[in-house]
């Protein structure tokens, strides 16, 4: 490897670490005093209703349903076990079937089971604030646990009478094999009666943290919405802020995620705007979301009739795509103009469609490395090619350097003549890293924030998500972390052989320095990567290891380039002849 490829090598790798810590979701803070006066009336209905008031002064109309008795529902598929109540008419728990959390035990990805996270929020003109996961509607279902498969459905519906002419139903369907829930609220005589003409769809408390590692769950959290064709994204990362982000038009939808997991609400109609609040408390990694919808209400008209679709569910990237809202957006895959695509349309199908008949995911990393290998091979074939003419030509360079040290123009000639007629680059040895980049920045994303390996072991790593640790040192050391992971050194021992089996065009002590810097910083990135990461990495260093082999020893005495006597030469050979006269 030359002096270019080594550079051009090490300031990838520092390109890699600094990009990890600023390549994060933009964060929009506003100061606290600023979100307990603008903010939504409605979103804060529940915090600013004074307990102690009248039911009469505190609800209005609404004062008769403010007390009554509680009736639970349960509602269970193939995919998860769903708890309503007739208080709110609101989803208390979701737990799924087929994930477990970090400890490998069902989780509920409600927060706030007590109270609920779905409800209607809204102000009537006389000035109450309604929150209703604060009423108490009648449950039209008369089960109390029901078991649905395959294609069945199954209806909860819930009727809150107001007065004369004025009432609101919520209804639920589920399906049997689904994460989607079709849910519909049908608001009956009050076109008229509310502030703003529009009220809010909300999801509050975010999602229950499901991993062993709080702190990265929490990079992974945030609240979003898809608004006029783009991602609106509000990450609450520090602590004791209040971030905010309202915004008029429609939009397709609007969740909440955490690291493997999301809650989602897709309106079927045109929505008005959205409105997303985000805190995190200190000392605590817990991110607290809330997300809603803002919908119209015309001012005329008896009857307002809105469908949603709910998904509840894992970030896996074919189920979210298959609601057909670009839902999948709000998976995080790098840069939508380059990581993105290679994600997208490389390499989720390729494991997707591996993965139909092949049933380990350390085994489809191994492959797909190979495969990768292959489609670069001629690029690393290139390369090489180039660097053994790079090393041949060093002699007549060092002599062409020497020569025009004081006439650099003249040297650069020379140099682009001696390149040309040996057709080197001298940039030769970094292009197929370069080329590589794109791939690895997306298969971090992807490992990351795909489902897939999730809980899914190889070898020694029990889970191909997180760092392979063998050993944990119970404290952090800067830049290494806090555990000992195998793949990460096994990767940097294989890095240290390609970089002394590649040709390279330069001995001096810089080299043997990067011989040795460049495997531990390779080690000091991946120590804290996905254990699917340094797998992959380090099979694709063994068969890049054992393609080099093959290259060295195929390699003929053709490959060296063959130059022209040019200014240099020919200099040389006059000066002997000089020599020779004088004698």
């Amino acid at each position: 490897m030359d002096k270019n490829s080594v550079t051009g090598l090490a300031l990838i790798a520092i390109i890699m670490i600094v990009w990890l810590q600023f390549m994060s979701p933009a964060k929009k803070p506003q100061p606290q005093q600023q979100a307990t006066t603008t903010g939504q009336p409605a979103v804060q209905a529940s915090q600013n209703t004074a307990v102690a008031q009248p039911l009469a002064a505190s609800f209005g109309v609404f004062a008769d349903a403010a007390a009554g008795k509680e009736r639970l529902t349960t509602v269970e598929n193939d995919f998860f076990s769903a708890t309503l109540s007739s208080k709110g008419a609101t989803l208390k728990s979701l737990v799924l079937k087929k994930h477990l959390d970090g400890n490998r035990k069902p989780f509920n990805l409600v927060t706030n089971p007590g109270k609920g996270s779905l409800s209607l929020l809204f102000q009537t003109k006389d000035g109450k604030k309604i929150d209703t996961r604060d009423l108490f509607f009648t449950s039209l279902s008369a089960d109390t646990l029901r078991s649905i498969t395959g294609n069945q459905t199954y209806t909860v519906s819930y009727r809150l009478d107001v007065a004369p002419g004025q009432a609101l139903d919520v209804t639920y369907l589920f399906s049997g094999q689904s994460y989607k829930v079709d849910y519909d609220v049908k608001m009956t005589g009050f076109a008229s009666e509310l502030a703003g003409s529009e009220y809010q769809l909300q999801w509050d408390g975010g999602l229950v943290y499901t991993e062993k590692n709080r702190e990265e769950e929490a990079t992974n959290a945030l609240a979003g919405a898809y608004l006029g064709g783009s991602l609106v994204k509000l990450d609450a990362g520090k602590e004791n802020q209040v971030y905010r982000e309202e915004q008029s038009g429609e939009a397709k939808w609007v969740a909440v995620r955490d690291k493997y997991f999301v809650a989602a609400i897709i309106p079927h109609e045109r929505s008005a705007g959205i409105y997303l609040d985000g805190r995190k408390s200190a000392g605590n990694h817990f991110e607290n979301y809330l997300i809603a919808l803002k919908m119209g209400v015309p001012s005329t008209g008896g009857t307002v009739d809105n469908r949603y679709s709910l998904y509840l569910g894992p970030l896996d990237y074919n189920i979210m795509k298959s609601q057909k809202a670009d839902l999948e957006k709000i998976m995080d895959f790098g840069w939508d103009w380059l990581t993105r695509p290679f994600a997208e349309f490389i390499i989720l199908p390729v494991f997707n469609w591996m993965n139909t008949f092949i049933g380990n995911y350390g085994i489809i990393i191994i492959i797909f490395a190979f495969l990768i290998k292959l489609v670069t091979y001629p690029l690393t074939m290139a390369s090489t090619k180039s660097m053994k003419k790079m090393s041949a030509l060093q002699p007549m360079l060092k002599e062409l350097q020497e020569k025009y040290k004081d006439n650099p123009a003249k040297m650069q000639s020379e140099l682009g003549r001696i390149y040309k007629e040996a057709g080197v680059n001298p940039l030769g040895g970094c292009l197929p890293v370069l080329l590589q980049m794109p791939l690895l920045f997306a298969m971090f994303y992807v490992f990351r924030s795909s489902i897939q390996l999730r809980q899914h072991g190889f070898l020694w790593a029990n889970d191909l998500s997180v760092p392979d640790s063998i050993l944990n040192f119970g404290f952090s050391i800067p830049m290494y972390g806090d555990h000992i992971a195998v793949f990460p050194i096994l990767m940097a021992v294989t890095v240290f052989i390609q970089q002394k089996i590649t040709p390279t065009t330069q001995t001096n002590d810089q080299m043997k320095v990067m011989m040795y810097m460049f495997p531990a910083m390779m080690l000091l990135f991946f120590n804290n990567m996905p254990a699917g990461l340094g797998l992959y990495y380090l099979m694709f260093n063994i068969f890049s290891v054992a393609q080099q082999f093959w290259i060295n020893k195929t390699t003929t005495a053709a490959d060296i380039p063959k130059i022209s006597s040019g200014p240099v030469a020919a200099g040389k050979s006059a000066q002997k002849k000089k020599g020779g006269a004088k004698k």
